[in-house]
């Protein structure tokens, strides 16, 4: 049996790395193609270059994190690309002008004084309290110090000024899929609302707990809830 393909979208400061033990679990069922996100583009950019390097005609489609709004951006430019989508710990919407201060200081620091990288505390708070140790702290460490500066700064440059996708995610036919933890603070989960729940293309999962890191912090579920999403038939909507 022909394996299917899913392409991938990581997050900040994430690569490759972020899908390995899920991706050698699924490897006889699935294929995971990882896209990088370009440099120093605007999400508009970013998007006609994903699509330039998708030969494909229509594509199953996840994101997580940033790479969860690109993921849902690139589907509002280019919905006939996209079969089904799935988006992991992202709100497709704008930043919290709290957050947007904090990117803006954390960019004049590195200006004066460079990237220091991933802090073992700023990992931990990436992670539910359950799923601190060090074999997950390491591992952001690592996707972090394969990255580097260069590639922090284009980042918080480029995809900090977001937009709220709702309307043009509504108004799409394919099967969407959201999965985030409920005491995620990454997550606008305000943004989720009953129209969502209400749409029968449209299916909700929340965890308990803060972990931002789903696919590492709960690879099993993660499995599961891929090979089920991506198994649905896509023409009964």
């Amino acid at each position: 049996m022909e394996r299917k393909r899913i392409y991938v979208i990581a997050g900040t400061m994430c690569n490759h790395k972020l899908w390995g033990a899920a991706k050698s679990t699924l490897s006889v069922k699935v294929e995971l193609i990882h896209l990088k996100i370009p440099n120093n583009c605007s999400f508009d950019e970013i998007c006609r270059l994903l699509n330039e390097s998708i030969t494909e005609e229509r594509v199953n489609l996840l994101g997580f994190s940033l790479g969860g709004y690109i993921a849902a951006y690139f589907s509002t430019l280019y919905p006939n690309k996209v079969s089904r989508l799935f988006i992991i710990s992202n709100s497709p919407t704008k930043l919290s002008e709290n957050e947007l201060k904090q990117r803006n200081q954390t960019l004049a620091f590195i200006k004066n004084f460079g990237y220091g990288g991933l802090s073992a505390s700023r990992a931990r708070l990436l992670l539910d309290a359950n799923n601190v140790n060090q074999k997950n702290i390491d591992l952001l460490q690592e996707m972090d110090r394969d990255l580097g500066g260069e590639e922090f700064i284009s980042l918080y440059t480029h995809t900090s000024e977001r937009h709220c996708l709702k309307a043009r995610l509504l108004s799409m036919k394919i099967p969407l899929f959201f999965w985030y933890s409920e005491s995620d603070v990454l997550v606008n989960t305000d943004w989720f609302d009953d129209v969502f729940e209400s749409l029968p293309n449209c299916e909700i999962c929340i965890t308990p707990g803060s972990g931002h890191m789903l696919p590492i912090e709960q690879e099993a579920e993660f499995v599961r809830l891929l090979l089920n999403w991506v198994s649905r038939p896509v023409n009964n909507i």
